[in-house]
């Protein structure tokens, strides 16, 4: 939309209207809505462009995957939800994004980027062993500084400089093989027909059906829905544009696992604040589950089949 455009549709609002291009979308406004802190709002506003930036290059794809598989990695002794090990879990969970990002490939440049935050060796061999059937480019970068914290800045620091579609994952995630994708062909979608960058959680969280309820739009798009959400994990997908752009709500999660700073570093006082500029969606079917415990898991997901069909041979 030019500015001409722009500017009319700007004056009509205060009497419930605006100007769209013939056959785009329209985000209906909900006016009973609008004045509370959901995301409603922030969606149907984000339209018209606002949030489109110049050349952002949506046919390349960067994975920034952080791993640690070390015996004094300091760790929750709580028992997993699959009553394995951390170095079994962290395989299947690798395996299945080398699976996910293999099936993608065929929708521009994919590639993979391992922060490793000082694995043991024989661990990260196994991992290396894994990476022979990746049929992308990859490297394997050791962290600069190791703790949660350190790890997830230096992810982040590293892919503001990059022109691609960038996500940000840990090695509690397992994948759908159909997982990247989707939310790949999700974000293009999103950027052509609403004109504006957006930030992807890969699942639902159970808490959004029981403590943090809000409305949400429901898109729909070639495989499965997507809702509106302002609730996620440092877990997410969007463009290196927005990081860069919006670099001061990654700064402070330097401070994740720093415990005199930690509320500092939560995803409340980060990430979470980019849904006032942008749209926030997870998928009701979700492509990538954290598979830790079970009441993170989104609801009605059965994570058996796909933990089985990732196991890895010795």
């Amino acid at each position: 939309m030019n500015d001409l455009l722009k500017l009319a549709s700007n004056a009509l609002k205060p009497f419930g209207y605006h100007i769209t291009s013939y056959g785009a979308p329209n985000i209906l406004r909900i006016k009973n809505l609008e004045k509370t802190e959901d995301n409603i709002a922030p969606f149907r506003k984000s339209q018209y462009g606002q949030t489109q930036t110049k050349d952002a290059n949506l046919d390349t794809f960067t994975t920034f995957l952080r791993i640690c598989m070390r015996e004094n990695r300091n760790i929750n002794p709580k028992a997993r939800l699959t009553g394995e090990n951390i170095e079994e879990n962290t395989l299947r969970c690798v395996n299945s994004l080398i699976k996910s990002m293999n099936a993608a490939m065929s929708l521009g440049n994919i590639n993979l980027i391992i922060l490793d935050d000082h694995s043991d060796e024989q661990a990260l061999n196994k991992i290396k062993t894994l990476l022979k059937s990746a049929k992308f480019p990859f490297e394997i970068k050791q962290t600069q500084i190791t703790g949660q914290g350190a790890s997830l800045h230096e992810q982040f620091t590293l892919g503001r400089d990059l022109n691609a579609i960038t996500y940000f994952v840990e090695d509690d995630f397992l994948h759908e093989e159909s997982g990247i994708s989707s939310a790949w062909n999700f974000y293009r979608q999103i950027y052509t027909d609403f004109k504006t960058h957006c930030m992807i959680h890969p699942q639902e969280h159970a808490d959004t059906h029981k403590s943090k309820y809000y409305p949400s739009y429901i898109i729909a798009s070639q495989d499965r829905h997507w809702r509106t959400i302002r609730h996620a994990t440092h877990t997410l997908l969007t463009h290196s544009h927005i990081v860069r752009d919006y670099w001061r709500y990654f700064e402070n999660t330097k401070y994740v696992g720093i415990k005199k700073k930690r509320k500092l570093g939560s995803e409340a006082k980060t990430t979470n604040k980019i849904f006032d500029h942008i749209p926030g969606f997870s998928p009701l079917k979700p492509f990538a589950v954290h598979l830790q415990y079970q009441e993170l898991l989104p609801p009605f997901y059965d994570w058996k089949p796909l933990w089985d069909a990732n196991k890895v041979e010795n």
